[in-house]
């Protein structure tokens, strides 16, 4: 039985929040690390949206041939999402968008640290 069926789904949700996650947080460490550079602009991609269009399956790409590549649904919603902002960047609002999508990234590890620890629970107490 596959780990999806499992738990309904839920890890790999979890798990292109992770990816998502993680593409945010390069973009705003890049905001960051551009502070200073002359005409820089803040960019940045809407969470909330890229995650509804992964569920939905929004994101994915038709592979019309079998040799060409998978693109990783999280990554195709995420690019249709971008945005650049006309302001430059705000160092305290960066910081402060790289602690909220730090925590929710740990958040999200330990639910699903957490969902396998149930199994882990369920499969040693029918060991017994």
């Amino acid at each position: 039985m596959p780990i999806n069926k499992l738990f309904g789904g839920s890890i790999e949700v979890m798990h292109q929040a992770l990816n998502v996650r993680n593409q945010r947080q390069g973009l705003i460490q890049s905001n960051i690390a551009n502070l200073e550079t002359p005409g820089y602009k803040v960019q940045d991609f809407p969470f909330e949206l890229v995650m509804q269009r992964v569920i939905s399956g929004q994101g994915e790409l038709a592979r019309t041939h079998k040799g060409h590549l998978a693109v990783d649904p999280g990554e195709a919603a995420r690019v249709s999402q971008f945005r650049q902002e006309e302001r430059p960047v705000d160092l305290d609002e960066e910081m402060l968008k790289l602690s909220e999508n730090q925590l929710m990234y740990q958040v999200t590890s330990k639910l699903i640290a957490k969902k396998f620890e149930g199994l882990r629970h369920v499969i040693d107490e029918g060991a017994k």
